[in-house]
């Protein structure tokens, strides 16, 4: 094993937004066998990258699903940004119609002053219609929403399109089903992007040739790994292109079944340090092999 590339939300944090100690000491352990341990998120990279000082762990990082790529030294290598024509044209289908929705640049979050209120407006909705239902899954998941850092809130649109900045992705967030499927249906239609999901609620737009798995394939030649000799961690539809990309597949313990599906191995729950028994079992495996 040479290569080891992890997803964060849903499987190197727990539900607190945390790399818990035990997935800490099984990067360290990875690291200390010559093994490149990589983080792969859909976060902003200072998102990520705070993440990882407050864990005590240092790595490449793989963020904004693929469009940049940093070193440990925090030095970016790689990046692709999103045309400022698709980014002007994307926000204002947002806004018509309705849904709250974050810009993701090299240098902050945008989100207008009032989008947040759009989201509990859905709940509310949610809350009168169907009174039977428990919402406190629709809460952690705003909580969990808000929880990045780096956000800068505008007093709309136009001020996110002044910014001489590079536009990595857009990503879109709704309660509301229906909203959600005409966002899908609207920017599926453009070929010049890319749309995936890493939630139940969400919606990450960016350049057609921005993906996790693509980002992979940018390392290789840099880190001079093949392949055959890595192994990919994932939970979610945004980390499918890593991992078909990697020799070794794992999904969480809380995957959505459809990446469980496709992956060769499932491990514990990201709230039972999955990764940390995923790291273990293939470095024990490993070391039998040799």
């Amino acid at each position: 094993m040479k290569l080891i590339a992890v997803d964060l939300d849903g499987t190197l944090l727990n539900c607190r937004n945390e790399i818990s100690e035990e997935n800490v000491k099984a990067i360290k352990y990875a690291q200390s066998k010559g093994i490149e341990v990589i983080i792969a998120t859909g976060r902003a990279y200072f998102d990520a990258l705070s993440i990882c000082k407050r864990a005590g762990i240092s790595t490449y990082v793989i963020s904004d699903n693929g469009a940049a790529i940093h070193c440990p030294e925090s030095r970016q290598i790689f990046s692709i940004a999103m045309d400022k024509g698709d980014v002007h044209q994307i926000i204002r289908l947002l806004e018509e119609h309705d849904l709250y929705y974050e810009v993701f640049t090299n240098n902050a979050i945008y989100t207008t002053l009032n989008k947040r209120e759009v989201l509990q407006i859905e709940m509310d909705k949610i809350r009168i219609e169907s009174p039977e239902l428990d919402i406190s899954p629709l809460h952690q998941a705003a909580r969990t929403q808000f929880s990045q850092s780096g956000f800068v809130f505008v007093n709309n649109y136009i001020e996110i399109l002044e910014k001489d900045e590079k536009y990595y992705k857009i990503l879109a967030f709704s309660f509301d089903e229906a909203k959600r499927k005409t966002g899908i249906e609207l920017f599926n239609s453009m070929k010049q992007l890319s749309l995936v999901s890493s939630g139940d609620y969400n919606l990450e737009i960016s350049s057609k040739y921005t993906s996790k798995g693509n980002a992979l394939e940018r390392l290789a030649p840099i880190l001079g790994f093949s392949f055959e000799n890595t192994m990919a961690i994932g939970d979610s539809y945004n980390d499918i292109s890593m991992l078909k990309k990697a020799r070794y597949n794992v999904a969480m313990g809380n995957a959505k079944d459809d990446i469980k599906e496709i992956c060769d191995i499932v491990t514990s729950a990201n709230d039972e340090n999955g990764v940390a028994h995923a790291i273990y079992k293939f470095i024990n495996i490993f070391k039998s092999a040799s």
